[in-house]
C-alpha cells in the first residue's frame, strides 16, 4: 500500500495480554503509525468503608431509644426514598446494600433474614412512635427489606418520595434487634410531622 508517495507494508502484530489478539498496524520508516496501547499499571481497588454517619438523632429519637434502654447504636445507610417505598400497596421499604447490616446482626438472625423468614425488629421513627416490622431478605430480588408495619410507619408520618431521606440506624434494646428512622424533608430534618 502506498501513502504519500511511500510503500507502506502491512504487519501483522501480537500484543500480549490475557487473551492473545493480533492487531493489524501499519508501519511508515519503520515506525507504527497506529501505537500501541499501554494499560494502566495503577489497580483501582472498590472502597467497601460504610458511610459516614450523620448529624446527631434529633431529641424525641434519642429519648425513645433512652427509654428502651437501647444500646449499640450504628449507623446503617441513608437513602432517599422512592415511590416504591411510599406505596401503599407495597408496604414495605428497600434498605440499600450494607455491609454495616450485616455487621450487626447475630449469626442466628442474619440465617433468619437470608433464609427469607426474617426477623422481628421495633422501628422507632422521629417522634418516638414504635413499630413492629419483618427484616427480611426477598431472595427472588436479593434485597432487604423492612415490612409488615412499614405502611402505618409512611401514613403516620406523611413520608414522600423523592423528597424525604431517611438516616437508618440500628440498636439493640433488651438484645432485641430495633431500628431509628431519621426522617430529612430537602435536607432539613422532620421531627414534629
Amino acid at each position: 500500500m502506498r501513502l504519500f508517495g511511500v510503500e507502506m507494508e502491512p504487519k501483522e502484530k501480537e500484543q500480549e495480554t490475557k487473551r492473545t489478539k493480533k492487531r493489524k498496524s501499519a508501519r511508515l520508516f519503520g515506525r507504527d503509525l497506529v501505537p500501541e496501547r499501554k494499560r494502566s499499571k495503577i489497580k483501582k481497588t472498590r472502597s467497601s468503608s460504610p458511610p459516614l454517619p450523620p448529624a446527631p438523632l434529633p431529641f424525641p429519637l434519642l429519648q425513645a431509644i433512652h427509654d428502651m434502654e437501647g444500646r449499640d447504636q450504628v449507623f446503617v445507610t441513608t437513602k432517599i426514598l422512592e415511590r416504591s417505598d411510599t406505596d401503599a400497596g407495597q408496604n414495605r421499604f428497600f434498605i440499600p446494600k450494607s455491609e454495616v447490616l450485616w455487621g450487626v446482626l447475630t449469626a442466628e438472625e442474619r440465617r433468619q433474614v437470608e433464609g427469607g423468614g426474617g426477623v422481628e425488629a421495633m422501628v422507632v421513627d422521629p417522634r418516638g412512635w414504635k413499630y413492629n416490622m419483618r427484616l427480611k431478605k426477598w431472595v427472588s430480588l436479593n434485597k432487604v427489606v423492612l415490612n409488615s408495619g412499614w405502611r402505618k410507619l409512611v401514613e403516620d408520618n406523611e413520608l414522600m418520595a423523592e423528597m424525604d431521606s431517611v438516616e437508618l440506624w440500628s440498636f439493640r434494646a433488651d438484645s432485641k434487634l430495633c431500628f431509628a428512622l431519621n426522617v430529612k424533608r430537602d435536607q432539613r430534618p422532620v421531627i414534629n410531622l
